[in-house]
C-alpha cells in the first residue's frame, strides 16, 4: 500500500509571505538565531509520511516545534543573484507515522546557498561551516530497498544521523548520505558523494568520496 504524504510549509519561495522570513519561521516554531540573514525565501517544510493502512494521521504543526534550528550569524542564500548556479535553500523535517520528527540543527556562522537538507532522524551542522551551491544532505534514502509500495513501507524506511563538524567546507554539488560524519575542518570536494565518514582535517573527493590527503 502506498505512503501518504502531507506537508506544511512555514516558508516557500512560490507562496506569499507575510512579514520577513525570520518572523514567519519563528511563528512556526523554527529556531532562528540573532544576526542570521535570509536572502530571498527558502523552502522550509514539515512533512509527515504515513503508511496508508494506518489510516489518516493528520500533520500537527506543534509536533515540529524546535525540529529545525538555524544558529546565529548565518547566511542563507535562496536567490538567483549569486554568480554560480543556485536555488532556494530547502530544509525538510520528516515525521514517519507517529514517530518523532527529524531534526535539523545548524550551528552559528554557517553559509548556505541552494543547499537541500532532509532529516528523518538528525542532520547536525557545526559552527563556521561553508557550503558551496547545490549541496544535498540526507539522513535517509526516503524508502526501503525492498518492498516498495508494500504495507509498512514508511515504517521500514531507515535513517542514520549525519554530522558535519566545525569549520568543514563542502564543495558545490556534493551529496552527503545517511550515517556520514564529516570531521572538523574537513573538505569534501565538488560533486563528491560521501557514503563513508571523512576524518577531521582530511580532504575527500570523488564518487564515492575517498580521502586523498590530510591538511
Amino acid at each position: 500500500m502506498p505512503v501518504a504524504y502531507e506537508n506544511l510549509y512555514p516558508a516557500r519561495p512560490d507562496w506569499p509571505l507575510t512579514g520577513g522570513v525570520t518572523e514567519a519561521l519563528r511563528a512556526h516554531g523554527v529556531e532562528v538565531g540573532e544576526g542570521t540573514v535570509f536572502f530571498d525565501v527558502p523552502r522550509v517544510a514539515f512533512t509527515r509520511a504515513v503508511d496508508a493502512e494506518l489510516g489518516p494521521l493528520p500533520l500537527r504543526a506543534e509536533d515540529f516545534r524546535g525540529a529545525i534550528r538555524v544558529g546565529s550569524g548565518c547566511y542563507v542564500e535562496s536567490g538567483v543573484a549569486p554568480t554560480f548556479h543556485s536555488q532556494p535553500v530547502k530544509l525538510t523535517s520528516v515525521q514517519v507515522n507517529d514517530g518523532a520528527p527529524g531534526r535539523i540543527c545548524i550551528g552559528d556562522r554557517v553559509s548556505l546557498q541552494g543547499v537541500a537538507v532532509v532529516a528523518y532522524d538528525l542532520v547536525e551542522v557545526g559552527d563556521d561551516v561553508m557550503f558551496g551551491p547545490l549541496v544535498t544532505i540526507m539522513d535517509s534514502s526516503g524508502h526501503p530497498l525492498r518492498g516498495r509500495g508494500a504495507a509498512g513501507e514508511a515504517a521500514r524506511t531507515t535513517a542514520a544521523p549525519v554530522r558535519i563538524g566545525d569549520g568543514a567546507w563542502i564543495g558545490t554539488g556534493a551529496t552527503i548520505l545517511k550515517g556520514v560524519d564529516i570531521g572538523d575542518g574537513a573538505v569534501l570536494g565538488a560533486q563528491s558523494v560521501a557514503d563513508e565518514s571523512v576524518p577531521a582535517g582530511a580532504v575527500a573527493v570523488g564518487n564515492p568520496a575517498r580521502v586523498i590527503k590530510q591538511l
